[in-house]
């Protein structure tokens, strides 16, 4: 079996080998085997490159790479895992606000809801951020294959065993989980993850 990968460097697109496409309405997109995406946020053709990165001058270096040990709050039935740097502020943890309260008051209360709710709900979170640990068992990998999901107006929201390679070394920075969100507007700090920065300015694609 080929192996899924992610493959840039700080100048290129992000170069999918291997790798199913989704659309953001769920259908499967007919790409080659290796298949150029933007993420530059320029091109007409999103989400595939057309090469305007070249053109805009973008440089895809990461700006904030102060990554902490993963924060673990411990409770009676489940412990939850909170990779602080990966979180993008998706907001489907605020589905069960008893736990993770909002995102202008965010909170981490394992006790204040049924263990299956918040294994749910930590399903839900798209970056890879949340996990948890169950009768000492950390349990992180979710997908039983792999795939890249276009997030209308949002970052490439990868799935499954995807290895992602570039000159930045971002595959040290995903220790936690089998998925993960890229950043398409160019406009992330923590290149090429995303960090929620589509939600300012303004992206669509």
């Amino acid at each position: 079996m080929k192996k899924s990968q992610i493959i840039l460097t700080q100048y290129s697109p992000f170069l999918a080998v291997d790798t199913p496409l989704i659309a953001s309405d769920g259908s499967p997109v007919e790409i080659p085997r290796v298949c150029s995406l933007c993420r530059c946020g320029e091109s007409k053709y999103k989400p595939m490159c057309d090469g305007s990165h070249s053109a805009a001058g973008f440089v895809g270096t990461r700006e904030d790479s102060d990554k902490q040990e993963p924060e673990h709050y411990v409770g009676q039935g489940i412990t939850i895992v909170f990779d602080r740097y990966l979180c993008m502020g998706n907001g489907a943890c605020g589905e069960l606000e008893a736990v993770f309260g909002t995102h202008d008051e965010p909170k981490y209360e394992p006790d204040a809801a049924p263990v299956d709710e918040i294994i749910a709900t930590i399903k839900k979170c798209p970056s890879g951020a949340l996990s948890y640990i169950l009768d000492g068992v950390h349990v992180r990998y979710f997908f039983d294959k792999p795939q890249v999901v276009v997030e209308q107006n949002g970052p490439l929201h990868v799935q499954g065993e995807v290895n992602l390679i570039d000159d930045q070394e971002s595959d040290k920075l995903l220790p936690m989980a089998d998925h993960y969100a890229l950043c398409r507007c160019g406009g992330s700090k923590k290149k090429p993850l995303c960090d929620g920065s589509h939600e300012e300015n303004g992206f669509e694609g």
